[in-house]
Order: C-alpha cells, then sequence, then structure tokens
C-alpha cells in the first residue's frame, strides 16, 4: 500500500527545486496546509488526483493502471512487459515506458520503493480514483489497456508532395511578407492590445488593410510574429522587438525558418512527439481521431490545443491542405535547418534591381533583397507587396528620407545604383522639387511658462494651414503675434504629429542647428514579478520545521503515527532495544497515548505495547 505516510515523507526528502517543480503540475487546496502531512493529504485528495490525471497519454494512463494492480511496486522493464501485452500498448518500448514512468512519479502520482528506487508503485488514491471513472463517463481502466490505437496512416505519395510542397511554398512567402509588414507597420504605430487580450477593433482594421490580409488572418499573423520573439506588447502596445531589425534585414528563407523554428519550439512534447509519428502522412481527421484515442479523458481538450498548432503549421507553409510538405515533415523529424534548406529551394530567388517608371513608380520583378527592400521603404511608399512589389515615389516620402537623414545625392545615387531604367526625368525632378521644399517648417525648444516647443516657417500661408490643421489640433497650437506657433508639448512629439500630417519639417537644437529625430517604436522586455504560491508555501513549511528545531523529529514522528492510527494502516515500526539493537516490527497501529504505542503485530499475531521513547523511526509496510 502506497499512502499519505509515504508521500509525506517523500515530500519532505525532496529538494525544493524538484518539490516546486511537481507542485506547480499539480491543482490542490492550499488553505489548512500547515506541514507536509496536509499536503501530501492535499495531493492525494480525489479531485486533485482527478485533474492530474486527465490530461495525461493513454500510456501513461495505462501505466498508472498497471501499477495499481500489481502485487508489488515494478521496475521499467516488468512494467513494459506487462504494457506490451494490452492492446493499447502493444510493442511499447522500454524507453517509452521509462519515459512514462518518470512522467508519472514526477507528477507525484507514482511513488519510488523505499529499498530499491528502480521500482514504483501508485498512491492507493491514484489506483481508486481510476476506478471511478466509468461513473463518470470516462474510461474504465479496462478499456485504457485494451482499446488499441487507430491504423496507421499510408504516407502522402510523392507526385501529390509536388503539390502540395509548391503550395506550402506559396503560403510560407506570404507568411514572411505578412510578418515584415506587420513589423513595417507597428513601427510606424503600433497596434492597442485590449485589457481581456486580443487587438481593438480598428487596430484589426487598420492591420489587416496594410498586410492585404482578411481580418481574421491578423491575430495569426501577430501570434507568429510574437512566437519568433519579433512582436511584444509594451504598454498596453503591440510594437516591434529590438530583434525586429535583424529579422527583416535577413534572407527570405532565414526569416521563414525564424518563424517555423518558433512553431516548433512552442509545440509541447506530446504534440511534438505525435507529429513526428505523422510527418509523411495528413494532418487532418485521422489526426484528430489519434488525439482522441491518446487522450481518453480529455479529447476536446485535446484536439482543440493540437488543431492550434496545425492551423498555424498551414498558414506557415509547414503543411499544405493539412499534408506536410517536405519541409515540414524536415521540420518536425531533424530540426529547422533541414527545414530551411528544403524550403529555400522552392522560394522565388531575391533581386536587387528595378524598375523606375515615368509614372514615379518603382516596379520590382521578384522579392526584393532585404537590404534594398529596407533602404526602398524609407524613400518611397509601398503600393502592393508579392513576388513583384510595387513603390510609389512622392514629394512627402522623399521628405521623409531627409528628415531621417538622407542626403538628395544620396537618394540619386542608391536609386540609380538599383534602376534599370536609369532615372526618369519626372522622378528626378520630384526629389529636386522635395528638397527645395524640405525645412519648410521648422520645430524648435520653446522655453517659457507653458511653452516648450516653437513651429516657425517663412510661408505664413502654410503656418496658418498647420494652425488650423484639425489633425493636428490636439497639439494646442497658438500663434504668438511674431510668426510662430507655440504649444506645450515637447518638441518631439510635435515634431512627429507634423512629419505623421506630411509637412515638410525639420528639427532644431537649441543653436538652431539641424537634428535628425528617430522615432525608436520597441518594445522593451520589462520581467515581472510574478508571485510562486507553490515555493512560498514550500519556504513556509521548510520555515515551520526550523522554528520547531529539536522537537521536530518527535512532532514528525507522532504525525506519522497518528495518521496511521486513523488510517489503520500497517506500519513498520523501529524500536530500539535495551542491547543496543534496532528491530523492525510489522504493526497494524490501534491507538496512541501515556507515551505509549499499541498495535497488532502481523508477523507474531499478537497484540503490543511500545513506549514511544524507544520508536526510532516509521514508515510504509510494504
Amino acid at each position: 500500500m502506497t499512502t499519505t505516510l509515504a508521500l509525506a515523507a517523500r515530500l519532505r526528502e525532496l529538494d525544493d527545486a524538484a518539490l516546486v517543480g511537481a507542485m506547480h503540475r499539480r491543482a490542490y487546496r492550499r488553505t489548512g496546509v500547515v506541514d507536509f502531512f496536509d499536503l501530501a493529504d492535499a495531493l492525494l485528495d480525489g479531485d486533485s488526483v482527478q485533474r492530474a490525471l486527465v490530461p495525461l497519454d493513454r500510456p501513461r494512463l495505462a501505466a498508472a493502471v498497471v501499477l495499481g494492480r500489481a502485487d508489488g511496486p515494478l521496475t521499467a522493464d516488468e512494467l513494459a512487459d506487462r504494457l506490451s501485452a494490452e492492446p493499447a500498448t502493444v510493442g511499447i518500448a522500454v524507453d517509452a515506458v521509462a519515459s512514462a514512468l518518470d512522467d508519472v512519479a514526477a507528477l507525484l502520482l507514482a511513488h519510488p520503493h523505499a529499498g530499491d528506487p528502480a521500482r514504483f508503485g501508485v498512491y492507493d488514491a491514484v489506483a481508486a480514483q481510476l476506478e471511478t471513472w466509468p461513473a463518470q463517463g470516462l474510461p474504465s481502466p479496462d478499456e485504457l489497456l485494451r482499446t488499441p490505437p487507430p491504423p496507421a496512416l499510408a504516407p502522402v505519395p510523392d507526385t501529390e508532395r509536388r503539390f502540395t510542397d509548391r503550395l506550402a511554398a506559396e503560403r510560407a512567402f506570404e507568411a514572411v511578407t505578412a510578418v515584415s509588414e506587420l513589423l513595417a507597420e507597428l513601427a510606424r504605430e503600433g497596434a492597442r492590445r485590449l485589457q481581456k487580450g486580443g487587438l481593438a477593433l480598428p487596430a484589426i482594421k487598420r492591420l489587416s488593410e496594410a498586410l492585404s490580409v482578411d481580418a481574421e488572418t491578423v491575430p495569426v499573423v501577430v501570434s507568429a510574429a510574437e512566437r519568433a520573439g519579433l512582436a511584444a506588447v509594451d504598454d498596453g502596445m503591440w510594437l516591434p522587438t529590438d530583434h525586429a531589425a535583424a529579422w527583416s534585414h535577413a534572407p527570405t528563407p532565414e526569416r521563414w525558418r525564424a518563424l517555423a523554428a518558433a512553431w516548433l519550439e512552442a509545440l509541447p512534447g506530446d504534440v511534438r512527439a505525435l507529429l513526428a509519428l505523422r510527418s509523411r502522412a495528413a494532418w487532418g481527421e485521422s489526426l484528430r481521431e489519434h488525439v482522441a484515442w491518446l487522450h481518453p479523458a480529455a479529447v476536446q481538450e485535446a484536439q482543440e490545443r493540437v488543431e492550434a498548432h496545425t492551423r498555424l503549421a498551414e498558414w506557415l507553409g509547414i503543411t499544405a491542405h493539412q499534408a506536410p510538405s517536405t519541409a515540414g515533415a524536415a521540420l518536425v523529424e531533424q530540426g529547422p535547418e533541414a527545414a530551411t534548406t528544403a524550403m529555400a529551394e522552392l522560394f522565388p530567388a531575391e533581386v536587387d534591381r528595378v524598375y523606375l517608371q515615368h509614372d514615379l513608380t518603382i516596379v520590382s520583378p521578384g522579392p526584393l533583397a532585404p537590404e534594398v527592400e529596407a533602404r526602398l521603404r524609407g524613400i518611397a511608399d509601398l503600393e502592393s507587396r508579392g513576388l513583384a512589389s510595387t513603390f510609389r515615389l512622392s514629394a512627402a516620402s522623399v521628405d521623409r528620407a531627409l528628415t531621417a537623414g538622407e542626403t538628395v545625392d544620396d537618394i540619386r545615387a542608391f536609386l540609380s545604383s538599383i534602376s534599370l531604367t536609369g532615372l526618369p526625368q519626372p522622378l528626378d525632378y520630384l526629389i529636386t522639387d522635395a528638397a527645395e521644399r524640405h525645412g519648410r517648417v521648422r520645430v524648435a525648444e520653446a522655453d517659457a511658462e507653458g511653452v516648450r516647443s516653437a513651429v516657425r516657417s517663412a510661408d505664413a500661408t502654410l503656418l496658418r494651414t498647420i494652425q488650423v490643421d484639425q489633425a493636428l489640433g490636439s497639439l494646442r497650437l497658438a500663434p504668438d503675434g511674431d510668426g510662430e506657433l507655440l504649444s506645450r508639448f515637447p518638441r518631439d512629439v510635435v515634431f512627429w504629429a507634423l512629419s505623421d500630417a506630411r509637412y515638410p519639417v525639420v528639427a532644431e537644437d537649441a543653436d538652431g542647428r539641424e537634428v535628425v529625430l528617430r522615432r525608436q517604436r520597441v518594445a522593451r522586455a520589462r520581467p515581472e514579478a510574478a508571485e510562486d504560491r507553490d515555493a512560498e508555501l514550500v519556504q513556509r513549511l521548510r520555515g515551520a520545521e526550523e522554528e520547531a528545531g529539536e522537537d521536530t523529529g518527535e512532532r514528525w514522528l507522532a504525525r506519522q503515527l497518528d495518521l496511521a492510527v486513523r488510517a489503520r494502516q500497517p506500519i513498520v515500526i523501529e524500536v530500539a532495544m535495551p542491547d543496543g539493537r534496532v528491530v523492525d516490527y510489522l504493526l497494524e497501529p490501534t491507538g496512541v497515548g501515556g507515551g505509549r504505542l499499541r498495535g497488532r503485530d502481523r508477523a507474531a499475531d499478537i497484540e503490543r505495547t511500545l513506549p514511544l521513547s524507544s520508536v526510532r523511526g516509521v514508515r510504509p509496510a510494504p
């Protein structure tokens, strides 16, 4: 019998890290827990045991059933022999059984034998809880052992795999494109996250237009970016992270690799193993059937958990029509490097030359090299994105580039270096005109009561336009009579508001020199000090024992005996004899009082009364 007494002793002996780790995985009542006996009681409560058993897969449940029915504790080899004879786990490998056994033990559902730690048995409460499952509409212990798995699936034919790979590559490219556009849009303007989670509707609509995807796809893109560490929430706003810039400048295959690796890393261990076993077969209805068999006590929850990962896999091109692509199969079998090699062969080649046209558009004949695209985005506005993207040069976009530190000569030199059609005259005129207009509006710091910045321009009409512009109403710009507009907001705030409104603005320092301002819209990591209630409880229990000091051993012995009496549980009593020997008695205790322990000696079949002062130890009967 493996009961509360054994678990209490085990909890006391575990180091704090292992104990807290095990408690993290269990749901249990914390009220009234003042020592390790109370904690053992809470962990072996029927509700706590049930909540620990329900999520387990069939091999772990089957292991618990067999251990509960065994005459004594079993080793992994012995358990594997018994499981191999059952239809549900026929032919199961010893390594898989050892892994399942370790996991069940780590969950504090199975107990290592005191004399041989390689042998395990389950706690009585676990075996008893499994016997109640039929009354709860859950599989009986016999059904857990005797229900065979669904038949194995045939692999996807090579002829179909070619079409699968082609479609998967298209989706993978689109996914990389969507995440790239998301990061660019979040850098321009963050997206508000609702307190209850999810994006605000206006943000979804804006991102949907910027990414050229359906509104339903926006959360998927955000999720992929978050998993890859490219976007995060800072002060309630979704923003790019510090890693986003380096990712955006990487080649397309490497960018896909980061997204696919993040998907793989996020897979729970059981889901990853399941998908690896089906890396050559479709992940559709047959996968749902297998998941239902694998998690017989939590069918819907398990299916939803797996489907959340497979939906993202479909969007990333890991699968296409629920069939793993060659890259997808390599991902779950070998890892991101092999998957990227397979996917890179299917991606279109990147180009570093474009067509500059007289209508001020810039057309790329294929996917642009990241370094070219990144700089082109700073000079022109993206009109359409795809295998062949289109940009448009405008006075506002050139002014934006000049504001960011570009020069007219640099812009002309860059466009000429990437052009397949030279530098068209209309485009050259536009750059010249934008450069002449640039800086017509200037913003400087002001040092007056209630005034922190001043806007000036030699063009009085332009200044008046800025004053009455409703989009700038929040700046509270007011004329001072000397041809300036004053604001109570800092220079940088006023500058970016004017820049976003597409006015040709520059910023000045205190000496009137132009300065280049850079708007860093990056999510900063802010570690949150999460409350660890399990660690606090363990510290409290350890502290209580330390405060007891020398009385700890006596109190521990008293609690062990009291628990054994209440449970009428046979125990082994270690008694010190007058001649110095220590003798073990197998007793069924009946009472403790007056400094003595009373119980029936099961070996001699007599009643014994033993002085507590002679008791040196107590352990559960084997």
